[in-house]
């Protein structure tokens, strides 16, 4: 099961080559692949959450999959935890190279990385439960992301950050599925939302490779000069062996359905936040040091992250 795994996970990542190589040849450039992330979060991403939560989720069964958005929540309070405990213990050159590391802990790669393995493995069904769980993961990044970025220091404007267009898309999705499925709101004009749901649908589903493409070119503009360190090591080691070790134990302790468990799963195991390089900027961390561990995360989650899953199907009885 592992190599089979390992085959699909290691297609995912050619697509962020292909990127990579597109960047080294000059195709793309640090402006383009900026215009091309940008169009990618306000316009691709929020089409497919908008389209993939209205389509597979009903007032019911939006209110019994809570745990998701909770769930994500817990994972990175939970990898905030574990980073604040490793900078007591640990040695940092400078205080902004330890909040880049704490950032790591806390915040991974939860939405452009696991989209196309869950949609391979679990397919629509799956993609929708991890677009909703990116709720908690979004509020995450601006309260517990940027505690760990600032020195536990919570600025206010962060929050503005809330209101981003793929929360705002999920925002609109479940208002949608609030009046479509409420008793007394009657019946929405068949024809013409299925009409906008089939438009949405099919721009949304760009999403997964233009994000890739755009992720292997981001990769590939980074330049760490200290890629091999000790600290590295350690980001690597709680960022993919630690942190979703204790993630799963307490995912399967909780009595959660089978579905909601696995997408969580999948968050709990993803590499470091690319978005940990240009946050560092903005927070005033490290961002030389966000840059190694992006790289070094990425790199060993090839074989860490078909390793996980393997025992998280096994785990599943599939």
């Amino acid at each position: 099961m592992f190599i089979k795994i390992l085959l699909r996970v290691f297609s995912i990542f050619l697509m962020i080559m292909l990127g990579a190589i597109a960047r080294r040849r000059g195709i793309l450039d640090s402006e383009a692949t900026r215009r091309l992330a940008l169009s990618v979060t306000n316009f691709f991403y929020p089409a497919m959450i908008f389209s993939s939560l209205v389509r597979n989720f009903d007032l019911a069964s939006l209110l019994r999959n809570w745990t998701l958005p909770a769930g994500t929540i817990m994972i990175m309070l939970l990898g905030y935890l574990v980073g604040l405990a490793a900078l007591r213990v640990l040695d940092f050159e400078k205080p902004a190279e330890g909040h880049a590391f704490h950032f790591q802990c806390t915040i991974n790669n939860y939405s452009f990385l696991p989209l196309p393995i869950i949609l391979l493995f679990w397919g629509n069904a799956g993609v929708a439960g991890l677009l909703f769980s990116s709720l908690g993961s979004e509020i995450s990044v601006w309260t517990f992301g940027v505690l760990a970025l600032t020195g536990n220091r919570l600025r206010r404007d962060s929050l503005r950050n809330l209101l981003s267009l793929p929360m705002l898309s999920i925002a609109a999705a479940i208002l949608t599925i609030v009046v479509r499925d409420f008793p007394a709101a009657g019946s929405l004009p068949a024809e013409a939302a299925a009409a906008l749901m089939n438009v949405l649908d099919l721009f949304g589903k760009a999403t997964v490779p233009l994000a890739m493409f755009q992720v292997g070119s981001r990769i590939s503009e980074l330049t760490p000069r200290h890629l091999f360190t000790l600290n590295q090591f350690y980001v690597v080691l709680l960022r993919l062996t630690l942190i979703p070790a204790l993630a799963l134990i307490l995912l399967f302790s909780l009595p959660l359905d089978p579905l909601p468990r696995l997408v969580l799963g999948m968050v709990a195991i993803m590499p470091g936040a690319i978005a940990s390089v240009v946050l560092s900027d903005v927070y005033g961390a490290d961002r030389e040091f966000a840059a190694s561990s992006v790289m070094a995360t990425h790199l060993f989650s090839l074989l860490t992250i078909p390793a996980w899953m393997t025992l998280l199907l096994a785990s599943a009885g599939r």
